[in-house]
């Protein structure tokens, strides 16, 4: 058995299975790792992203708008999940899924009447799960004292009575208008004229 593996006819043979099996598994690899290393480099997050803030419309107190645009080629590996939280007030807001080459604006209602001006950090991640995350900021200007509406007073029900069963319901009675065009001729009204002394 011995003289088997150390015979030149069985080393030859190893080192062609080696060569026949072994070098295309080695080839295959690399050019695996090529593939992925050209892919990491085409996906470079590619991004713009703003923020601003205001006043509610309705009152509601300072709102911050974000806007993310995803400017990666349109492509199924490019859509990024996107979730953008204000650095100043801890709220944060889900983007959802945003396709390469596609934008989104949300609202973050910050509950409060002023904001300093602060930052909202956007967190991306890729959708379709492979690997990596990255993280980009937009500053937002300060608003100040943002006007809470009143709320108006609301307006009690008028009561309405009751009646007891078995009791009649009253009528209610017109209200009278003023009197016109009524003469009234009384025959003992009539004044005579007093006698003269």
């Amino acid at each position: 058995m011995r003289q088997l593996f150390l015979s030149p006819k069985f080393i030859a043979v190893t080192i062609a299975i080696i060569a026949l099996v072994g070098v295309p598994f080695t080839l295959i690899q690399l050019q695996r790792q090529q593939n992925l290393s050209q892919e990491a480099e085409s996906i470079l997050w590619l991004t713009t992203q703003s923020a601003s803030s205001s006043c509610a419309v309705d009152g509601g107190g300072a709102n911050i708008a974000a806007t993310f645009i995803n400017t990666e080629p349109r492509s199924s590996s490019t859509a990024m999940t996107v979730t953008v939280k204000d650095t100043q007030t801890g709220k944060s807001q889900s983007m959802d899924s945003i396709s390469g080459g596609d934008s989104k604006t949300v609202v973050i209602q910050t509950g409060k009447s002023s904001l300093a001006a602060g930052t909202v950090n956007f967190a991306l991640s890729w959708t379709d799960g492979h690997s990596g995350t990255d993280s980009r900021t937009a500053s937002y200007n300060a608003v100040s004292k943002c006007v809470q509406p009143t709320p108006l007073p609301t307006q009690q029900p008028t009561p309405t009575p009751t009646v007891p069963p078995g009791v009649p319901t009253p009528t209610i009675c017109p209200t009278l208008g003023p009197v016109q065009n009524v003469h009234i001729d009384c025959p003992n009204c009539k004044l005579t004229p007093s006698p003269s002394p």
